[in-house]
């Protein structure tokens, strides 16, 4: 269970130059920084609920950032660099029942000419674990990614490298959205999807789980999200 600070419910009015989004609180415009770089296309719309942080770092050119979009009944997280701290505290936390009994946990390690999130000792053995946060989402399937992903390939082909040295490769889709499937955008990115399938049928381990985010409390949970759909 991962706790945020205070949030704040704001409006969103739109978003431009990537990192800057305006919202509305209090009958003012307050510019904050979001920190998602993806193209978000099933979230930003004008006039959505949205909740934000307030920094106390002083050097900081905006002093808020965007974390959250309520969306179809439930709160989008779109903070991506948030997202690798909440899904730390769940395997801390004995949230991923799959890993079983947690030996030892290292974040950003270092394999090969890049970085994996998680190094992870457990009883499925050594896994390398990388995180993906999805946004992307039609009435049935979560999606990954939302635009074409050349770092995330680079990640794929790591994991599989590292399958060769003794290596257990997972993926983490952490699915912002309730829905009963993922899949991966192959209408967005078809080399990320092809990517993907050959990597599962070569050992990579993929989970897909969801946030379960309580606004009261400022508690996120993740739970088992939607099974990933077969190869077509």
């Amino acid at each position: 269970m991962y706790i945020y600070p205070k949030l704040l419910r704001a409006k969103f009015i739109n978003r431009y130059k990537r990192f800057f989004t305006d919202v509305e609180i209090n009958g003012e415009i307050l510019t904050v920084h979001n920190p998602n770089t993806g193209s978000m296309k099933c979230i930003v719309e004008k006039g959505r609920d949205v909740l934000i942080s307030k920094s106390d770092n002083l050097k900081r050119k905006l002093s808020h950032t965007v974390e959250a979009f309520f969306v179809d009944g439930e709160w989008v997280l779109t903070n991506t660099i948030l997202m690798n701290k909440i899904v730390g505290t769940g395997i801390r936390d004995g949230e991923i029942p799959e890993l079983g009994n947690i030996e030892n946990i290292k974040s950003e390690y270092t394999y090969g000419d890049g970085r994996i999130d998680f190094l992870v000792d457990c009883d499925l053995g050594r896994c390398l674990i990388e995180v993906k946060n999805v946004t992307l989402f039609d009435k049935t399937h979560c999606m990954f990614p939302d635009a074409v992903t050349e770092r995330g390939l680079k990640h794929l082909r790591l994991l599989m490298e590292a399958k060769e040295e003794g290596y257990t490769p997972c993926m983490f889709y952490i699915c912002q959205i309730d829905r009963p499937f993922f899949k991966p955008a192959g209408h967005i990115d078809p080399k990320y999807a092809e990517a993907l399938y050959d990597a599962v049928a070569n050992g990579l381990k993929v989970f897909t789980l969801h946030t379960v985010f309580n606004e009261d409390k400022g508690r996120v949970y993740l739970e088992k999200g939607g099974e990933l759909t077969a190869q077509l």
